[in-house]
């Protein structure tokens, strides 16, 4: 609820008015779009407040669910006691005008920190984040649970002793047993939270919010702080930190990764589990640089005890074990020939740990893991945990952008999450399609890359499938549909002469969700009916193109079919005007 606040000397006089018959207001010390903060004088007390004045609404309706909000916030907050949590202590209805009167919070945001003085030492970022840990966890332990929903680094104010304070939970959410909640947030969805720190399943719908997804908000608030970069911003993901900052130590770069898994099941459980982690993360680092020495002398030792055996003629079983253990191309074989899949990827695993910027396990791997036209979750995690830490060799490769592109690919048409974890067939579309976004991206940005137009293309209409609804729920989505459909038209084009089902039924499949959804917007920019109804036309080709060889593949073709008349009806109906009645 508390906007930013800067030093009251920053503010201007507030005229010294008051309000509530004790609330002396001074100066202005922060501003939001709906309300002003100001320094105020309690008289009665003789002691300082925030007050944030709530602008006056004139419609009824609207005022009466801006006063429903405040009054749940207010009533969750009054509850808690916590030094990072500030207090509300009063409300007040002044003459239509609502003040809430909260703790002053002297300080600064660590947003605003981090664009003064870029990113932070990860000391100070682990200091801040242990103090997070243990607020995040006073609200899970509460009875019921609370869940804040909107970890960023403008909602932590830094105070002049250190400390930090969480501010507005505007959108926090209580859970009660029942399976009921309470929030403040108004017409509350799980479209809420900023894009970047708020997690897949609260930010993009595809599941319930609970714990771990403040810890994901957490963890996105860290990489900001460490790397000075917002998430939200190309490529749109979280990176290895060490990858945009290297002088950081590996035990922090494991720990954010962790708390950042796009699966909660592949996170810290808890704000507990996530704290440990921070006050152990030297005593990693030092593990880690103990095995890797361990490992050192272990080869070193294999070594010589090879060259020993090999001068006594009895070298064979060691020499063997230590070849074989560092034969790229012997493992590359394995993947290659085996028949066994699960062989098969541990096998290239292999191969691309001993050559780690070679490109060509990954494509062994990607061959594999489409051969059921399935990349299951396991799959993807195994795929993730081998690639991103060579990631900054990998990109050195020429064969990269192609690399880039087919892991776009394979999470755009092939990528399935677990049944426990999916919703609906959309949320399952908008998790491939966000995944592949990056790896499209990627490749895109190479301009010798022979796929390099139909890589942008992909990246965009991910782009766009991401960032439509809240763009819509702000109302700045005009202009956006006819590139759209532009990229639509450029991708049905290129799918018509790929010779794989699976794509050629996805993208009509896509094209006809998107004509269905959207006909009155393409029109509004500008986009003729004669032209939607022959990208429906081109999504029929698509799928009539296709010989379906299972069930799933059959389903998918009808799926398109079916859709014709409902695809039609829909742009018939967005392009009738309505006449006035004589």
């Amino acid at each position: 609820m508390q906007e930013r606040i800067a030093s009251p000397q920053a503010g201007a006089d507030a005229g010294q008015r008051v309000v509530g018959d004790r609330y002396r207001l001074l100066t202005v010390i922060g501003r939001g779009g709906m309300s002003t903060v100001y320094l105020a004088l309690d008289t009665v007390l003789n002691k300082q407040w925030a007050a944030k004045e709530i602008r006056h609404v004139e419609d009824p309706v609207q005022r009466e669910l801006i006063v429903q909000s405040i009054v749940t916030e207010a009533n969750m907050i009054k509850r808690f006691d916590h030094p990072a949590i500030p207090r509300i202590v009063d409300i007040v209805d002044e003459a239509g005008t609502l003040y809430v009167i909260m703790d002053y919070v002297e300080g600064r945001t660590l947003e605003d920190i981090v664009s003064a003085s870029g990113p932070r030492p990860e000391d100070d970022v682990v200091d801040w984040a242990l103090q997070l840990c243990d607020a995040l966890s006073y609200l899970h332990g509460r009875k019921p649970p609370v869940i804040y929903r909107d970890m960023k680094p403008s909602n932590v104010m830094l105070k002049p002793n250190g400390m930090v304070e969480l501010i507005d939970f505007g959108i926090a959410r209580e859970m009660h047993e029942d399976g009921s909640d309470v929030t403040a947030a108004r017409g509350d969805t799980v479209q809420l939270g900023t894009r970047g720190f708020a997690p897949p399943e609260q930010y993009g719908g595809s599941g319930q919010t609970d714990a771990r997804s403040d810890v994901y908000a957490l963890g996105a608030t860290m990489y900001n702080l460490l790397t000075g970069k917002n998430p939200a911003e190309p490529p749109y993901a979280i990176l290895p930190v060490r990858q945009v900052v290297p002088e950081l130590s590996p035990g922090i770069e494991r720990i954010v990764a962790r708390a950042t898994q796009s699966d909660p099941a592949d996170r810290y459980a808890d704000c507990a589990e996530f704290a440990y982690d921070l006050e152990h993360y030297r005593e990693h680092d030092a593990a880690y640089r103990a095995r890797l020495t361990r490992k050192w002398h272990a080869f070193v030792g294999l070594v010589a005890a090879a060259g020993i055996f090999l001068v006594l003629g009895i070298s064979g079983t060691v020499g063997r074990i230590v070849a074989t253990d560092g034969d790229f191309d012997h493992w590359m074989a394995i993947g290659e020939q085996s028949s066994q899949e699960g062989e098969a990827t541990d096998a290239y695993v292999r191969a691309a740990s001993i050559k780690t910027g070679d490109t060509a396990p990954y494509f062994g791997l990607i061959e594999r893991y489409r051969a059921d036209l399935s990349f299951s979750s396991a799959e993807e995690r195994q795929l993730r945990e081998t690639i991103l830490p060579h990631l900054a060799e990998l990109e050195g490769s020429p064969d990269y952008a192609e690399l880039s592109f087919e892991i776009g690919k394979l999470y755009w048409y092939y990528y399935q999450m677990d049944e426990a974890d999916t919703v609906d067939r959309d949320a399952e579309r908008g998790e491939r399609i966000r995944a592949a976004e990056l790896w499209m991206r990627q490749a895109a940005e190479d301009p010798s890359f022979e796929d390099h137009d139909l890589a942008l293309t992909y990246a965009d209409i991910a782009g766009f499938n991401t960032e439509i609804v809240p763009l819509i729920n702000e109302g700045s989505d005009e202009g956006l549909y006819a590139p759209y459909f532009e990229r639509l038209q450029a991708l049905a084009e290129a799918n018509l002469t790929e010779d794989n089902d699976v794509v050629r039924l996805e993208t009509a499949n896509l094209i006809m969700d998107a004509v269905r959804t959207y006909p009155r917007k393409f029109r509004a920019d500008g986009v003729a009916r004669g032209e939607l109804d022959g990208l429906i036309d081109r999504a029929l080709e698509l799928a009539r193109s296709t010989d379906p060889t299972t069930d799933v593949l059959d389903a998918e073709q009808a799926r398109v079919l079916e859709a014709e008349g409902a695809a039609r009806e829909s742009v018939a109906d967005a392009y009738i005007d309505a006449r006035a009645v004589r």
